[in-house]
């Protein structure tokens, strides 16, 4: 028994003698504040949706329906949402919505993804949610799209004039959420909003009547302007020229609030 105290002694006093000095307490990492992200909403998700034109081209049941049939593009469908959502994750829909990247690497053609480029996180997220929460259907549409040879080779060797309407701009950072107000938040609805007729720059693509520079929203008071983009009747009363902006104005922009409204007519008025 001595024996082995003595061995346990001299074991304890030989580590301890050869023992380097107590490390220090390691540093204490500086806690990183969790930001919290609000879920999507899906009844804002819906106005959006309705707004940035989502349901116009998928159908209002998101369905799908037969979007373009001709001899230069062939059959351009835009797929039932209900069976397509399924193959994206909520981040492959924000990866879809502001980078045009496709589950399987297609190009979405059709889709204004330099419009939609500048969608907030928060209203990706809201028209997620909207999506997610719409019941199955069975759409009537063909699954697929049928391009014709000719769009098929100016989308293989990159040589469409349309292509980048498809792409981001280098560079673009959306915006966490939608300006609260003023003319902040009519900037964002109408490069969110417009952009698709009006052109990228909002100074119009130069050849249909309907699709003018918007300096001409400056002809308009703001209850001709309300007007407008609830009813889609013109300055003048009656339809537009070619009656597109009637339609898509009595459609989509119906949605607006006024507030909404007013701040995309401050903005508008200041260009």
């Amino acid at each position: 028994m001595r024996a082995r105290v003595i061995c346990v002694l001299l074991v304890t006093g030989m580590l301890s003698g050869c023992s380097p000095e107590a490390p220090e307490t390691p540093a204490v990492a500086p806690s990183v504040p969790v930001v919290s992200v609000p879920p999507g909403d899906p009844v804002e998700g819906l106005r959006i949706a309705t707004r940035v034109g989502c349901n116009g081209c998928h159908g209002a049941d998101a369905a799908g329906r037969v979007f373009v049939e001709d001899p230069a593009q062939g059959l351009i469908v835009a797929p039932n949402l209900t069976e397509r959502r399924h193959l994206y994750t909520d981040e492959g829909l924000a990866a879809l919505l502001h980078e045009g990247r496709t589950h399987d690497g297609h190009v979405p053609w059709g889709m204004p993804i330099q419009m939609f480029q500048h969608l907030s996180h928060q209203e990706v997220r809201d028209i997620t949610a909207w999506l997610r929460a719409l019941p199955e259907v069975a759409g009537s549409a063909p699954e697929a799209s049928a391009w014709s040879p000719e769009l098929t080779a100016a989308i293989a060797d990159g040589s469409h004039e349309w292509l980048p309407d498809m792409k981001p701009s280098p560079g673009n950072v959306p915006p966490a959420a939608p300006p609260a107000g003023g003319v902040a938040l009519g900037r964002h609805l109408a490069f969110t909003s417009c952009g698709e007729c009006h052109g990228w720059d909002l100074n119009g693509w130069g050849g249909p009547t309907d699709a003018p520079n918007l300096v001409v929203a400056k002809a308009y008071t703001l209850e001709q302007f309300t007007r407008l983009m609830r009813t889609g009747e013109v300055a003048a009363g009656g339809q537009s020229a070619s009656g597109m902006m009637s339609k898509v104005a009595a459609y989509r922009y119906s949605v607006l609030t006024d507030a909404e409204i007013a701040a995309l007519k401050a903005y508008l008025d200041g260009r």
